[in-house]
């Protein structure tokens, strides 16, 4: 349903397309396998389109397991999400939603 939204908002021909779709489907699939959301509670996500940027938030319930972090095991067979959103957008961060909010990913991808 993320990459189905963001399909829709930015449409094929967006000069950042390919890599905010991809980058969405990463951080929605960490929040919803490695999160407190993963057993039915809310993942949300919010796009805005600015001038040369796309900004992405995805919110989650947290784990108390470990924050989102960047992952560069050549044998690993999965957990390159993060690597590729260091890789791909200009900048990206966590907000650990330690004020009692929701733990937030975001990432810009500029264009």
């Amino acid at each position: 349903m993320a990459r189905h939204r963001v399909r829709e908002l930015l449409g094929e021909c967006h000069p950042a397309y390919e890599d905010v779709v991809l980058l969405v489907s990463e951080v929605v699939t960490n929040s919803v396998v490695h999160s407190g959301s993963g057993g039915g509670g809310a993942v949300t996500m919010t796009v805005e389109l600015g001038a040369g940027v796309v900004l992405v938030e995805v919110s989650d319930a947290g784990s108390g397991a470990s924050a989102p972090h960047v992952r560069n095991d050549p044998d690993a067979e999965s957990g390159r999400g993060m690597f590729l959103v260091d890789l791909l957008a200009g900048r990206w961060g966590v907000d650990d939603g330690c004020h009692g909010g929701p733990r937030t990913l975001w990432f810009e991808v500029d264009f």
